[in-house]
């Protein structure tokens, strides 16, 4: 199935979490009317407005795991259709790992989803940044990681070789995401990637495969910074 299809049938893959009869919050965050119209509205009804003060602050100061659940097929689609902009998909990937998404029941649908929304950064014409995407999906499940950097790797459309361009020459090559975990495994993983040999190597293969100067030329400046990236000083420690 398609990153949209995906989206679009979030309602009926979540139609068994209950619907929470009250959610416990913090009186000087949220005010009390924003929870009734969280409990009162449809759930496939409410807006960004009504969702962005509980997504952004669930698991903090209102909120829990079992409301969450139920709540998050909407903030989804509006997280993933550019309606919602806070929170940022990153934190947001963060609270579904704090509240224990991998072992809903909808768990394998919404594996399935997040491997669609990398296919769709590394296909689609769509408007993801691949680095902040990188970053959500490992804060939602840092086991993915190699084989998302793996997929990247093979640059198999001219939108990957674009997501690569495009990210080497905003960041110099090493990740900039704030919300990425700097101690993390996922975060170590993407930083050996880059300074590794495999990828200036896959980067070889597909500059000899490739005909066109739009790609070639993209190919030719990645392999410049990739060969940058591995002789310059390694990252400091962690924080700095």
């Amino acid at each position: 199935m398609g990153l949209q299809n995906l989206v679009d049938g979030l309602p009926d893959a979540f139609a068994a979490a209950p619907r929470p009869t009250v959610i416990d919050a913090c009186p000087c965050c949220t005010p009390q009317v924003a929870i009734d119209t969280l409990l009162r509205t449809p759930r496939e009804r409410l807006g960004p407005e009504d969702l962005t003060r509980y997504a952004a602050s669930v698991l903090n100061t209102v909120g829990s795991p079992a409301d969450l659940r139920y709540f998050t097929p909407r903030i989804l689609q509006l997280l993933l259709a550019g309606e919602l902009t806070l929170p940022d998909l990153e934190p947001f990937c963060l609270k579904l790992a704090r509240a224990g998404w991998s072992d809903w029941p909808e768990a394998p649908y919404l594996r399935q989803l997040l491997d669609a929304l990398w296919s769709d950064v590394l296909t689609g014409p769509a408007w993801w940044d691949a680095e902040a995407v990188l970053c959500a999906l490992a804060a939602a499940d840092p086991a993915g990681t190699d084989g998302r950097l793996a997929a990247w790797e093979r640059l198999a459309t001219a939108t990957a070789v674009d997501r690569l361009h495009e990210f080497l020459l905003d960041s110099g090559g090493r990740p900039r995401n704030a919300f990425w975990d700097r101690g993390g495994a996922a975060h170590l993983a993407f930083t050996a990637w880059l300074r590794g040999p495999a990828l200036r190597r896959a980067v070889e293969e597909a500059i000899d495969r490739t005909d066109g100067s739009g790609p070639l030329e993209q190919l030719f400046t990645v392999h410049d910074v990739l060969v940058t990236t591995a002789t310059a000083a390694p990252p400091g420690p962690a924080g700095s």
